[in-house]
């Protein structure tokens, strides 16, 4: 992905903030990407967010997580079944409900989320430095502006 295009000088530039920022993410997720495989980190980057969930929250299952994460059902579903096959994480039988499979990590699987969680770390200090660079905290904006665009959507904004 080219680093700008025509959008950018384009005279409508303004309008185009979604090219932008999908240029944006796929920056930090490459980027993101080579991090965790130079640190042997073999989870895949778009599951980072249902490893911290298994990790984290006690009798996690696929619909927990794809509720908490607010992601379709079929989609936590392939995360965990790709965390399977690369024997990251089990299924076992829910304490009282048997219907229900709770996810949690092989030792393997532990070991890489322990990694995982240290290259976190140090991203989290990373993106705190290039918003400090950038004078904005580039996350809470995002959520800032997601939150006023829900509030009053684009119809409402055009007059």
């Amino acid at each position: 992905m080219r680093d700008s295009n025509i959008m950018d000088t384009h005279r409508l530039s303004g309008a185009f903030v979604s090219n932008k920022l999908l240029r944006l993410v796929e920056t930090i997720a490459d980027q993101g990407e080579v991090l965790l495989q130079s640190s042997g980190i073999i989870i895949p980057p778009r599951a980072i967010s249902t490893v911290l969930m298994i990790g984290e929250v006690a009798d996690v299952t696929a619909a927990d997580i794809a509720t908490s994460l607010d992601q379709p059902h079929q989609v936590a579903t392939q995360r965990v079944a790709a965390l399977i096959k690369l024997e990251l994480v089990s299924k076992r039988p829910h304490a009282s409900d048997s219907r229900r499979k709770v996810l949690e990590f092989t030792e393997f699987g532990r070991s890489q989320y322990e990694l995982m969680m240290d290259m976190l770390e140090k991203i989290r200090g990373a993106m705190d430095a290039l918003f400090d660079e950038l004078g904005v905290d580039l996350a809470a904006k995002a959520v800032e502006a997601v939150q006023s665009l829900k509030a009053r959507p684009l119809v409402d904004r055009i007059s």
